[in-house]
C-alpha cells in the first residue's frame, strides 16, 4: 500500500523528524552508556579537584596519559562514599571505552534524569501538538464546484490535488470522500475542503474511499 504524498503526510513526516531530532542525543548517550558497561576497561584516574556544591559531591580527574595524551579534565557527580575515597587517595576508578577517553563511567556516578523528563514532556508536547496540526493543518476556505459528470474512483497518491484543466474553465479534484448525499458530496484534500453539488449525477464511491471530479467553480 502506497502512502500518499500530500500536505497531511508531509506534515507527519516533518513531526517524526523533529521527535527523532529531540530523542536522539539521550538514545545515543544511553547506547554510549551500555557499550561503555559492556566493552569498556578499567582504569585509576588522578583526581585534581574534590569539591561539594550543595547536596552534590563532584570530582574531576585525569586519565592516564596512555588513555587520554590529550590529558583532557573531566568530571562527575558521585556517591558520597566515592566522593570521600576520592578526596582521601586523590584516585578514582573509571571505565573507559578504548581510544575513546570522553566516552566513560566513573565508579559512583549519579546520573541526572533531568534530561529524561525534558525529552519525554518534550517529545509528549511536540506529539500532541504535531498529531494535531497533521489532523487539522492550515485549512483553507472551502471550494464549491458544480459536477460536471459523476465522482469516480481514484488512486490513493492522488489524492489532495486541486488543478485547472488545461485549455477549459473547469477544475479536477481528487480527495478523500467523507461525506456524500442526494445534492452533495464534500473531498477532503488535506489543507482544505471541495464541496460537489452533484447536480443530479449518481456517486458510484463509498465514503472514505479517494475519488476524482471535474467541475466549474461555483464559489
Amino acid at each position: 500500500m502506497r502512502l500518499a504524498w500530500n500536505a497531511r503526510t508531509r506534515r507527519l513526516f516533518f513531526v517524526v523528524v523533529i521527535l527523532l531530532l529531540l530523542t536522539f542525543p539521550l538514545i545515543s548517550t544511553m547506547l554510549t552508556r551500555a557499550r561503555v558497561e559492556r566493552s569498556g576497561v578499567d582504569v585509576t584516574a588522578t583526581v585534581v579537584e574534590a569539591g561539594q556544591k550543595g547536596e552534590s559531591y563532584l570530582v574531576a580527574f585525569l586519565f592516564p596519559e596512555e588513555v587520554d595524551p590529550d590529558q583532557r579534565r573531566y568530571s562527575a557527580e558521585v556517591e558520597r562514599a566515592s566522593y570521600e575515597e576520592a578526596k582521601e587517595t586523590k584516585q578514582i576508578r573509571v571505565r573507559v571505552l578504548e581510544g575513546r577517553p570522553e566516552a566513560h563511567l566513573v565508579d559512583g556516578e549519579i546520573h541526572s534524569k533531568a534530561p529524561y523528563w525534558f525529552v519525554l514532556v518534550a517529545d509528549a508536547l511536540v506529539l500532541l501538538v504535531g498529531l494535531w496540526w497533521v489532523r487539522v493543518g492550515r485549512r483553507r476556505p472551502p471550494v464549491r464546484l458544480r459536477a460536471l459528470g459523476p465522482l469516480e474512483p481514484a488512486a490513493a497518491d492522488e489524492a489532495g490535488s486541486l488543478e485547472r484543466v488545461p485549455d477549459e474553465d473547469i477544475y479536477e479534484a481528487v480527495g478523500n470522500l467523507v461525506s456524500v448525499d442526494d445534492a452533495e458530496a464534500v473531498l477532503d484534500l488535506g489543507e482544505r475542503r471541495v464541496v460537489v453539488a452533484l447536480d443530479g449525477y449518481p456517486n458510484p464511491v463509498e465514503v472514505g474511499s479517494p475519488a476524482r471530479v471535474r467541475g466549474a467553480v461555483i464559489g
